[in-house]
């Protein structure tokens, strides 16, 4: 199950696991930067990421790619 919210300036995508093993996924959007955060119930924190917006896209892409290596071109 996943949830998608705007808020202003944010994209928040929330991926939650539905197996109860592990802590929430969450994707923090925005123009400049994108963090990637996962919960950690045991500790109580999250583990945080933080990536480029091309960086995202380049992640997006490579889910729907055959094994190889690629560069894409920006327009």
């Amino acid at each position: 199950m996943f949830s998608v919210e705007f808020d202003h300036d944010e994209v928040c995508i929330t991926v939650m696991d539905d197996t109860g093993v592990h802590g929430d996924l969450k994707v923090y959007a925005f123009d400049d930067l994108v963090y990637i955060g996962q919960d950690d119930p045991e500790t109580d924190t999250q583990m945080l990421l933080e990536i480029n917006p091309m960086m995202w896209e380049e992640l997006i892409a490579a889910i729907h790619s055959p094994e190889g290596v690629f560069m894409r071109s920006v327009k």
